[in-house]
């Protein structure tokens, strides 16, 4: 865990948040040599989100076609483009 004083991180904040951004871990911030606070990833930052692969898609357009066929029956017969304008209207 890397440490650096107050001065230092108020001076190059934006570099500490981007190496923190980087996968740095987390930086203890000091203040007169004890630790006061730290920088670390946030929890979001930490997951980031897999691609899907082809089927998973395939099949996650499947499963929410079904659920909208479900709550609005209207719609069985219409394209994705359709269903896209009703849904922004």
């Amino acid at each position: 865990m890397r440490e650096v004083g107050l001065l230092e991180a108020k001076t190059h904040l934006s570099a500490l948040v981007a190496d923190v951004e980087r996968g740095g871990g987390t930086i203890v911030i000091t203040r007169h040599g004890k630790p006061v606070a730290e920088l670390k990833p946030s929890r979001a930052a930490a997951a980031p989100q897999r691609r899907l692969t082809g089927p998973e898609l395939a099949e996650r357009f499947r499963k929410l076609r079904e659920r909208i066929s479900r709550e609005s029956p209207e719609t069985d017969n219409l394209t994705w483009e359709e269903i896209r304008d009703w849904r922004r209207e």
